[in-house]
């Protein structure tokens, strides 16, 4: 399906008990092919005993925000800055399996510590995320992955690429990767994508990083219009991905991020 509006949320998500939550809302209409800012991006904590529901994430940014479209078709995609599945083998050992293992070359092609999409990001761009079963993101990743399976539940959301998707589906959340468009971790975004962002917004700081992620989140559903086209997960290898999870990049602009 095409959308007259997509509305990017991005959540780079912070542990359970830090308050190192950065949110932040954008949006893109296809008719004036242009990314507008709603609110002000926000840092906040997770609520005490308590889960995060959207309501909450998106009032942190704008308090009137709100999921009603009622005047043209609008595309829902939450970014999410953390791993949103562990590695199939990883699954394997904690369920009493034996999976084929042996001492790798590199610490990337561990199978207990990096999934394939893990794997792609290295081979494309030089850069290693972080391990969700092997590094302290790990903290991060199971309060990403709680909160994404409750706002399925509740809102109505799919996680891709684990769930099946339909034509009328219109809300998605996807893993993203801010630091692949910045040179450093407190730096400026990459020039291609700097005119695009909030104009008060310090680099190094966890709301400008969900600014990054709420412009991927955009970018999932305006086709390359405006912003550069997401990889999405390939054909080959289809039941592991869905297993384990894939963080959509920016395809084309590992050249220029590359130079």
């Amino acid at each position: 399906m095409s959308f007259d509006r997509v509305i990017g949320i991005g959540w780079d998500a912070g542990g359970w008990m830090g308050s190192n939550h950065g949110i932040a809302i954008c949006q893109w209409e296809r008719r004036t092919n242009q990314i507008k800012w709603i609110g002000a991006p926000a840092e906040i904590s997770l609520p005490v005993q308590s889960l995060l529901s959207i309501k909450e994430l998106t009032c942190q940014v704008d308090p009137f925000f709100t999921f009603k479209d009622t005047d043209m078709k609008t595309l829902f995609v939450i970014g999410i800055d953390a791993p949103l599945g562990f590695p199939a083998p990883f699954h394997k050992l904690l369920k009493g399996e034996i999976p084929d293992m042996i001492k790798p070359d590199k610490e990337i092609y561990n199978p207990f510590a990096y999934r394939l999409t893990d794997r792609e990001i290295y081979s494309v761009f030089g850069k290693k995320p972080l391990s969700a079963s092997f590094d302290r993101i790990g903290n991060n990743a199971t309060a990403a992955m709680m909160h994404s399976r409750l706002w399925e539940k509740e809102e109505g959301f799919k996680a891709l690429p684990f769930r099946e998707t339909a034509e009328y589906d219109n809300r998605f959340i996807i893993e993203v990767y801010p630091a692949l468009v910045k040179e450093k971790r407190f730096e400026e975004v990459h020039e291609h994508l700097r005119r695009f962002m909030p104009k008060n917004e310090n680099p190094g700081t966890d709301a400008y990083d969900a600014c990054i992620c709420a412009l991927y989140a955009v970018a999932f559903g305006s086709e390359g219009e405006l912003l550069p086209k997401l990889a999405h997960p390939p054909n080959e290898n289809e039941a592991v991905i869905k297993e384990e999870g894939w963080i959509y990049y920016f395809s084309n602009m590992h050249h220029l991020l590359l130079d």
